[in-house]
């Protein structure tokens, strides 16, 4: 008999904890799930991660938020050796500071607090982190970097790119004659800023949530620039405008909407060529390079500035 009853309590005890999981797991769902339509983007409720918020100095030129699913511990990784290794003795300061959202996955989440315990750079927002969560995670980046941080420009990128650090500071510092009202990247013709309307593709927006048929003008969410005031633009802009699960063209709609003109730039690379090293003394930001390539684009980097000496710099866009 007391078998029995053992064994039933540790059926119950079973269920239990299953059933807690799908309360708990609907729950999230529910508060932390994809961008709806509706009245804009509520952000407050994206501000209660449980991992300790990484700290800014005072006089940041540059902050960069490097969007980076939960799993990808080697391209945090080799970041933080290439282009996020900050010199102590650079002229003018910057950041990189990691976008990730939260994982059901425990173990995962355990080694997510000892990086951050290590590191002191992932910003972890209170949403499920999902490729449909991609607005709520870039957006809880926006609102930590403009409330707390202030830096004079802010980039937005991914942890597949690689960012040229050696010379984006110094480039917005000094010859950057744009200190206001710059919202600068690489831009999609008016044939790729078609709205899909297919729901089985990642890609999917409703009408509900957007109704025109094509994307006003927008930066590659590879790499593009804020300038503080349009940080500050932007999510004002954001509370009266619905969300899209595409964070890219919703940065577009929002500065649209706020009347901030795009600047197209080729200096954001959307593919990772066979760039010459002269390219580096130009290029700002290159998609799709992989952890292994981080290293190599890196030492172009330090090429370029003792072979290509000759070669005369470009000082605009």
């Amino acid at each position: 008999m007391a078998h029995i009853r053992t064994w039933y309590l540790k059926v119950l005890l079973c269920v239990g904890t299953f059933l807690l999981f799908i309360l708990v797991w609907c729950h999230v769902t529910q508060l932390l799930g994809e961008p709806k339509g509706g009245l804009g983007l509520d952000l407050s409720p994206l501000f209660s991660g449980d991992l300790v918020q990484p700290s800014c100095p005072e006089g940041l030129v540059l902050l960069i938020l490097v969007t980076s699913h939960p799993a990808h511990t080697e391209q945090r990784k080799i970041i933080r050796k290439t282009w996020g290794a900050q010199s102590e003795m650079a002229a003018y300061p910057w950041q990189a500071v990691f976008l990730i959202g939260r994982t059901l996955d425990l173990e995962l989440d355990w080694h997510l607090h000892k990086e951050h315990v290590a590191n002191s750079d992932l910003l972890m927002g209170n949403y499920l982190d999902t490729y449909r969560n991609l607005t709520l995670k870039v957006m809880h980046g926006l609102k930590w970097a403009v409330d707390r941080c202030h830096p004079r420009y802010i980039l937005k990128t991914d942890d597949d790119c690689f960012v040229n650090t050696d010379r984006l500071p110094t480039f917005l510092a000094r010859t950057n004659r744009i200190r206001q009202g710059l919202y600068v990247g690489s831009t999609f013709s008016r044939e790729k800023r078609v709205v899909i309307r297919d729901p089985s593709s990642k890609w999917y927006v409703s009408k509900q949530n957007y109704d025109p048929d094509t994307y006003p003008p927008y930066a590659s969410g590879i790499g593009y620039i804020l300038s503080l005031d349009v940080a500050h633009t932007v999510l004002a802009t954001a509370q009266t405008t619905p969300s899209i699960p595409m964070e890219d063209a919703y940065v577009g709609i929002l500065a649209d909407r706020a009347g901030v003109k795009l600047l197209s730039s080729t200096r954001f690379a959307k593919h990772n060529l066979k760039w010459s090293i002269c390219n580096y003394r130009y290029l700002m930001v290159i998609h799709r390079v992989s952890p292994a390539e981080q290293e190599l684009a890196q030492g172009n980097v330090q090429l370029a500035n003792t072979d290509c000496t000759m070669n005369k710099e470009v000082k605009h866009w």
